[in-house]
């Protein structure tokens, strides 16, 4: 291993990350891409179990899918926020609608992202999530 490729080793950031996402396949690749990517991943395939790991385990960010049977993402963001106030949310969605990806910051999402997700989007979208933390304030970056 290089010089270069350890200092990049060392200076990786270890946040905890909680994936919403009800289709398993679509879990366990975020999982793994965001586990390669030096994150902790925690999963849950529904906002009720979100509910009890954001309380449990305080992500730095929740990445979450709108449409999931029993509550809808933007009902999850809007609970977890009475858990943890600060935690930035990326709201991911299968419906490519101009109306949902400009009402994301309403909904508290500070990113909302279309499927299929490029892996690179999702990766440059949770830095700048990350990055953009203040405090308890929360920044919308724009989407991508």
């Amino acid at each position: 291993m290089s010089d270069e490729n350890v200092v990049k080793l060392v200076n990786k950031r270890r946040d905890r990350i909680l994936v919403v996402e009800d289709d398993a396949d679509a879990r366990d690749l975020m999982e793994q891409v965001l586990t390669q990517a030096g994150y902790k991943v925690d999963v849950a395939e529904d906002g009720f179990v979100a509910l009890d790991k954001i309380a449990r385990l305080v992500p730095d960010l929740m990445l979450t899918d709108m449409r999931m049977p029993g509550m809808h993402g933007v009902d999850l963001i809007h609970r977890a926020k009475q858990i943890q106030e600060g935690v930035p949310a990326v709201l991911t969605t299968g419906v490519d609608n101009l109306d949902l990806e400009t009402a994301a910051e309403g909904y508290g999402a500070v990113a909302c992202l279309i499927k299929p997700i490029n892996l690179e989007d999702l990766l440059w979208t949770i830095e700048c999530a990350l990055a953009c933390r203040v405090g308890k304030g929360r920044k919308t970056f724009g989407m991508r």
